[in-house]
Formats: C-alpha cells, structure tokens, sequence
C-alpha cells in the first residue's frame, strides 16, 4: 500500500480521511501548512489536495507538485468550485490530477479514487 499526503485545512474534513485511509492500510501524512516540504520528506505516491486553501491556493500547489514531481498522483476535493466543468477537468488531468472529488464525497467514492490512482501508471 502506498503513502497519501492529506492537504486539506479544514481539520475535519482530514481527519476523517485520515482514518478511512489507515483502517484501509495506508500510511497517511497530513499538511494543511507546508505540503511541498511533506512530500520531499514523506515522498507520498498519492496527494489528496482540497482546492480552496488559504495562501497559496490548491491549483497553484497543484502545479508546483507537478513540476517538481511529475510522477506524483493528485485526487483533488472541493465543495466550493464546479468540478465538473470540462474546462476545468481537462486542466487539472494535465497536471497530474487522477481524480476529482467534489465535497461532500463518501467513503467508498474516496477508496475509489485512491484504487484507481494506484492503477495507473
């Protein structure tokens, strides 16, 4: 099972994840302050990234993470942004992001995105 990086500043909202993702085996690291440092040391394979975070923002992180590891998969959650919109899906494959999970997402849709992430190559 691979490492998850959980970027999310609603507390919450990560500990929920957290825990649905460790009863499931994966080991979990949590930042909601310095992602970009978390992964340079945790080296995660999976980076679950909320969209709306104050400072620098999910999108701009999003593009950073993908420069600076390409081979990082991003699952992207917000409840706050249309995700659906073609625009927006197609800009976000292109920087990595596997899956998109639009907030409130259950337990099995976010095991899902996970699975697959791991699938692909």
């Amino acid at each position: 099972m691979n490492k998850i990086l959980i970027v999310d500043d609603d507390r919450s909202v990560a500990e929920m994840v957290r825990m649905a993702l460790e009863e499931n085996g994966y080991a979990v690291v949590t930042s909601a302050e310095d992602a970009k440092k978390a992964i340079a040391t945790e080296r995660p394979a999976i980076a679950l990234i909320d969209i709306i975070l104050p400072g620098q923002g999910g999108m701009d992180l999003i593009l950073d993470l993908h420069s600076l590891y390409p081979d990082l998969k991003i699952i992207i959650t917000s409840g706050k942004i249309d995700m659906n919109k073609s625009t927006f899906k197609v800009l976000a494959h292109q920087f990595g992001v596997m899956a998109i999970l639009p907030k409130p997402f259950t337990i099995e849709e976010l095991m899902t995105a996970v699975v697959d992430a791991e699938k692909q190559a």
